[in-house]
């Protein structure tokens, strides 16, 4: 990918998407005199993560009764950010993804404020840090948060069934084999949002291709082909093997109702990603859920997929008076009593120090984020619109479950996308 074009790319894609600015946490009416009102514009979509900013919000205000957070969170919200920041109506707060090239675009055009040397960073620990440094080794972001993706399988029923937590492929295909001779529903999957059918093969792909996301860069480079590639498709093949377990409607249900059913015991497994776990537990707190990473054909060799997943950053064109809340919120956030009511509510590993993540039933993810191997997103190595294309490409390839067009189509998207 050519400089030029990455450099473009903030104002290229989205300058025609028609995003307008709607406050959706909160209502939008004016602060009584002395109050300073600023907007959060956050993007998660999760129940979980939306409670618990709300949550923490909330208490922010009891400690400051002259600063105002109205969070606003809408659909398709990267989308939203990018076109309101390509027409300067830029929220003074907003959430972001500091690994993506998206990210390292806004920090190369002057969009968010250095909070490098701000006290409250030094609460996030430190492989967080280093992981969202911008190329000028400087923070324009707070971690809040790690995800991961992972199976979660609901433990009653694998003990009900007399099943082990598979730890090799073949181990999670005869799982999948064993609950559908009991006429249990093994896997619960929602392609309706593009966006989870990518997530899912990211997962699949960080899996059992090492070295996948590169042989996909190398075509957007102009220098690799995945057409025919042995390696792309041995994941092509596999991910069509699982989800062939899951319900029939995958493309008729919303993310919502997949993680519903999971929570209810009507599915034995759900593979989703850490942002789900809190929006799970509210659908069921009772559920006995554990998690396990998608497995290779070896221990060793099994990866897990994770990032930075919350990540909250200020405007460095916003007023002074609304910096000066926003990094009171984030100081009041980084906190680790407050930082463990986001956590306890989301359910995604916190990225703030002394804030305790402690279920056991989750250790086999947990532990290998700590000893790896682990792989990061798709976004860290490609632009919006190519991995958007790539998401396309996926749900076509989950209908009509023909894999070597899609390594034919797939070559061509990203192509064009470079282009």
């Amino acid at each position: 990918m050519k400089r030029q074009v990455l450099a473009g790319l903030l104002t290229a894609v989205l300058l025609t998407s028609g995003a307008t600015n709607v406050f959706a946490g909160g209502t939008n009416q004016a602060a009584p005199s002395g109050v300073i009102t600023i907007e959060f514009f956050q993007q998660k979509m999760e129940e979980g993560p939306q409670r618990g900013y709300q949550a923490v919000i909330d208490r922010f205000h009891q400690e400051y009764p002259n600063y105002r957070i109205q969070m606003n969170t809408v659909p398709d919200a990267g989308t939203v950010l990018t076109s309101r920041v390509v027409s300067g109506d830029i929220p003074p707060l907003f959430s972001d993804y500091p690994t993506q090239l998206q990210f390292k675009e806004k920090v190369r055009n002057g969009i968010p404020l250095d909070i490098s040397n701000e006290p409250f960073m030094q609460r996030v620990n430190r492989p967080a840090v280093e992981m969202s440094l911008a190329p000028d080794d400087k923070s324009y972001a707070m971690p809040l948060s790690h995800n991961f993706m992972a199976v979660y399988y609901n433990i009653d029923i694998f003990n009900a069934n007399g099943i082990s937590v598979p730890t090799t492929y073949a181990e999670l295909i005869s799982t999948c084999q064993k609950l559908k001779a009991a006429n249990i529903l093994p896997l619960v999957c929602s392609f309706m949002d593009r966006g989870r059918a990518g997530h899912l093969y990211q997962a699949m792909n960080a899996a059992w291709a090492p070295d996948g996301v590169q042989r996909m860069v190398a075509v957007m480079n102009g220098t690799g082909s995945v057409k025919g590639d042995s390696v792309i498709l041995k994941v092509v093949e596999r991910t069509l093997e699982v989800v062939s377990y899951a319900n029939a409607d995958t493309f008729a249900i919303p993310d919502t109702e997949m993680w519903n059913t999971f929570a209810n015991g009507k599915a034995a497994m759900c593979i989703t990603g850490s942002y789900a776990r809190g929006t799970i537990f509210m659908a069921n707190p009772n559920i006995n859920m554990g998690a396990f990473p998608i497995p290779n054909d070896t221990v060793a060799a099994t990866p897990v997929l994770t990032g930075i997943d919350a990540a909250l950053c200020v405007s460095a064109s916003a007023t002074p008076d609304q910096k000066k809340v926003a990094l009171a919120f984030m100081e009041f956030l980084s906190r680790p009593e407050n930082a463990q009511i986001f956590c306890d509510i989301d359910g995604a590993p916190s990225a703030i120090s002394d804030v305790v993540y402690s279920d056991a039933r989750i250790a086999p993810v947990t532990t290998k984020m700590q000893t790896g191997p682990v792989r990061d997103w798709f976004a860290t190595f490609f632009p919006g619109n190519i991995q958007n294309s790539i998401y396309d490409e996926l749900q076509q390839m989950l209908m009509d479950k023909n894999p070597a067009t899609f390594l034919d189509r797939l070559d061509n998207t990203i192509r064009m996308g470079a282009q």
